[in-house]
């Protein structure tokens, strides 16, 4: 997890703040899918929460054996949210929230560059299955995409969780492909990032790839149907955490966590 914070300095015209409000991406079936706004995010968080409890690295750490640690997770979520990218699932009938895409802008840091997100790390995540989860992603993320793509920006899926109650629809493929339009969308100039009030952020980065690390044979799947390509995988079997390995934890199931990248 190698970002450097966006500038989120607002444009506050009330053309653009209309734009916004209005702006909605198409519907699938029963669900719009659209930017997170204000009324949203304890709804979002909610999600994030309850899905955190199937998702293989927070199991196969142990963050659940730590008192306080998924909650300080929150956190972090919270501060991925200013990037005005993450995206929701509402079903029309009920207006809840179904999903949640959690999407970070990763920009090219600058030589000597203090990055913003590790320094909000370093200072607000205290526990130690926190830390573990963040420095497991970090040892995923060794490939310099920058580098690689030739690109100073990158759209990162961060977390992607379906609601149980939404579960086993195909919810999670249907909104990685939303994330997909979206980066598409950024990169054409269809799109703007905007903060949960609606105003649109400056744009002065622009990515050019969307990447994740896809943690469960499911989500891999979902990834490799979308064309993704895979740059690095570790097995769960090759980590330990607090004396047993990830795989003792998470079971015989999912077996890997892959570094996967598509071009936008």
């Amino acid at each position: 997890m190698k970002a450097a914070y966006q500038d989120s300095r607002a444009v506050p015209t009330k053309a653009l703040i209309e734009l916004i409000f209005t702006m909605s991406f198409d519907c699938h079936d029963e669900l719009e899918y659209k930017l997170l706004t204000r009324d949203k995010v304890e709804d979002a968080l909610a999600i994030q929460t309850e899905t955190m409890k199937q998702e293989n690295l927070a199991i196969g750490l142990g963050m659940f054996e730590e008192d306080g640690a998924p909650e300080e997770m929150n956190l972090l979520f919270r501060e991925v949210i200013k990037d005005g990218m993450t995206l929701i699932a509402v079903d029309k009938r009920t207006d809840e929230v179904a999903a949640v895409a959690f999407n970070k802008l990763h920009v090219k840091p600058r030589k000597g560059e203090k990055d913003e997100l590790d320094t909000f790390i370093e200072e607000n995540l205290k526990h130690q299955t926190c830390r573990k989860l963040i420095k497991f992603l970090d040892d995923i993320d060794n490939v310099d995409i920058f580098e690689r793509y030739n690109t100073n920006g990158a759209m990162e899926v961060f977390y992607l969780g379906t609601s149980p109650k939404y579960q086993g629809r195909g919810i999670g493929r249907q909104m990685m492909q939303k994330c997909i339009e979206f980066g598409r969308g950024l990169l054409n100039g269809t799109r703007r990032r905007t903060s949960i009030d609606g105003i649109i952020l400056e744009q002065s980065v622009i990515p050019k790839i969307i990447f994740g690390v896809f943690a469960s044979n499911y989500s891999q799947r979902i990834a490799d149907k979308l064309g993704f390509d895979v740059l690095h995988e570790v097995r769960y079997d090759d980590y330990v955490s607090n004396g047993r390995k990830m795989s003792e934890r998470i079971g015989s199931v999912h077996k890997t966590a892959r570094l996967q990248i598509l071009k936008l």
